[in-house]
This record gives C-alpha cells, structure tokens and sequence, in this order.
C-alpha cells in the first residue's frame, strides 16, 4: 500500500512549481531548503503562496473564523485530515497554518482551483459556480432535491466614528440560497423562502415553520436543515 505524501509537501511542491526538483532532493529538509534559495522569503511570491498578514491596522480579521481551527481539506479527490486552517471570506483565500521544520508556524495560500472542499467540524463548504456565474466555496447546510447554501463574506470599511482615519472588518455577512434543479433562490425571510415553492406546498409548509417557531433568517443550521427535510419530502409527496 502506498503512503500519501504529507498535505504540506504535496502543497508546497504545486504551489511553488518545483515538483521536478522532488525527485532529485534526498529529504523533505533538502527540498525546503532549495524553495528558500530560489524563491526566498519575499512577501511578494507568485500570488502570495506564503500567507503574510496585511491587516494589522484594522480591527477585526477577515476571516470566518478569527483562530485557525481543524479541518479535513480535500484535494484532488483526496482528503487530508487534521489541518490548521483558516477562511478568508473577505479575499476569499484559503489559509494553511503548519509548523516548519524548525517548530515555526509558517502560512501558505492554498490554491482554491484545486481545493474541492473544506470541512470545519460542524460546517461544510462545498467550490461550487454560484447564482452569478462565478466560482467560490459556499457552505453546504443541507444537501438533497431541495439544497440550502450559504454565501459567506467581510466587508472592509472605513471608520468614520473616530478622529484618526482607521478601518474595520464587518462581522461575517451571510447571503442565503435555496438550489433546486441546479437553479439558485436567494431568500432572507419567512416569506421570500415560501415563494420559492409551488403554492400547493406553501400551505403545509407554512404551518409547518409556524409550528416549529422557525425563523428563517435567524435559524441555526440544524433547524435550517429540519426545514429544508420538510421541503423535500413535500415535495416527494406531491411528484
């Protein structure tokens, strides 16, 4: 059985284009070494490969989660599991966190065209083409005829409240969408989420989230999730 090379070798070695010199180093410290001869440790690499933190004067972070937390990250079909990472949702950049050689902890900017997913330990995004054409990671609530997906984002923003020009990041700004038939419906309410359906199945529906006090827009994932079940064996129901 052949052993999976380590995700930060098999990151570092597609990152940085040096795939060719792998098989001509005698270790993994040799290999590293070489990637600091050629490229460095200028900030300005081939589309940051190596993450530097360039928000230092705004408050707040970019990021979905403010620490670095455990994920299982799948690439090329394949997963790799208890991963440091972090989601940028304001550059939409996946960040991953490991300790170098020396017992530093070093940053790459993983390569979202190759990453097909990321799993937090209770949310699992998904690079999927969204409502207006382009590629991104959504996170998939629920999944079935009738799908839930949100779309995560930060703003960046000047703040005006203060004498001393300085910027803020927003707290995360959820953008909510119902899939059914590869088509997207965005809804924010009660009401937008029942138009997406047919009106036979408004009715039961309807009854349904007032009986189980479901607010929409405020609803944690489990009873999104409770929801959308519904919706689907409604709709089972009704084919």
């Amino acid at each position: 059985m052949r052993m999976r090379k380590p995700l930060i070798i098999t990151v570092l070695m597609a990152l940085l284009g040096l795939s060719n010199l792998y098989p001509q180093q005698q270790s993994i410290t040799d290999y590293l070494a070489e990637c600091e001869r050629k490229y460095g440790s200028d900030a300005d690499l081939v589309n940051g490969e190596k993450y530097f933190y360039p928000y230092r004067q705004s408050l707040g972070d970019p990021f979905f989660f403010t620490d670095s937390r455990s994920a299982v990250i799948t690439i090329h079909d394949k997963e790799f599991k208890g991963q440091q990472l972090r989601y940028d949702i304001f550059n939409q950049k996946l960040v991953l966190d490991y300790r170098d050689l020396y017992g530093a902890i070093s940053s790459l900017v993983l390569r979202n065209e190759w990453v097909e997913s990321f799993v937090f330990e209770r949310q699992r995004f998904i690079k999927m083409e969204g409502p207006e054409g382009d590629v991104g990671f959504f996170q998939l609530v629920t999944d079935g005829p009738t799908a839930c997906v949100y779309k995560w984002s930060k703003n960046h923003q000047l703040n005006l409240t203060s004498g001393v020009q300085s910027y803020y990041f927003t707290e995360p700004v959820k953008e909510s969408f119902l899939m059914i038939d590869g088509q997207f419906y965005p809804y924010r309410n009660n009401s937008t989420f029942l138009k997406v359906f047919d009106p036979e199945i408004q009715k039961p529906l309807k009854q349904f989230m007032r009986q189980s006090k479901i607010k929409v827009k405020k609803a944690p994932d489990s009873q999104i999730r409770h929801l959308v079940e519904y919706c689907n064996s409604l709709s089972y129901e009704d084919s």
